[in-house]
């Protein structure tokens, strides 16, 4: 009995018990199938039929709504499980896309407000480069005003992006840690 008292006996128990104990109570090593769930709600369905009609110009089969469907279930697969191998982390691609959907909600949050004439002339002289004719000439704002409404529009979402940009960014703690320099060479033999 003197192999009972040697630590390689008891390692080899211990680490049999722990596999049986985990072979027991542990859950499964690979998720069982049915064990995620992607909820496709009747709201999920009209806006893939109305995103079909607004490419086609036409409403969709129902096999055609059913193919919508089936594509959206494999694009929610395919992102949920790309997430899981975390591939979104650090991809210059989805943080830019990340970034611009972003900016996109902070400026429409503010609307599309509809400006004054007041405002349109103001903002016509202040950018009067945007509006010039070929000949140089600045035209009144009856002829370009859909042309300056839209920028003007445009402009006051960056604006409004940025301000609330400005309100999230208070809210970090930025660390930026830049790599040592280098020591200068010497060209002296």
């Amino acid at each position: 009995m003197k192999w009972c008292r040697e630590p390689l006996v008891h390692f080899l128990l211990f680490g049999a018990a722990l596999f049986g104990a985990f072979a027991i109570w542990g859950g499964p090593a690979v998720p069982a199938a049915g064990q995620y769930h992607i909820v496709v709600t009747p709201t999920m369905v009209q806006n893939l039929a109305l995103s079909f009609q607004d490419a086609e110009k036409r409403p969709p089969t129902a096999q055609e709504l059913d193919a919508q469907i089936a594509a959206f279930v494999r694009e929610e697969i395919l992102v949920r499980e790309a997430r899981a191998l975390n591939l979104d982390q650090d991809d210059p691609l989805i943080r830019g896309q990340l970034r611009q959907r972003m900016e996109y909600t902070l400026g429409d949050s503010a609307g599309a407000p509809t400006p004054t004439d007041a405002q349109l002339n103001d903002y016509l002289q202040k950018n009067a480069a945007k509006f010039r004719q070929p000949d140089g000439s600045l035209p009144a704002l009856a002829v370009v005003r859909d042309k300056a409404v839209i920028a003007w529009q445009y402009d006051q979402r960056g604006a409004a992006a940025n301000a609330a940009y400005e309100k999230l960014r208070a809210h970090y703690v930025v660390d930026v840690q830049k790599p040592a320099a280098a020591p200068a060479k010497s060209t002296t033999p």
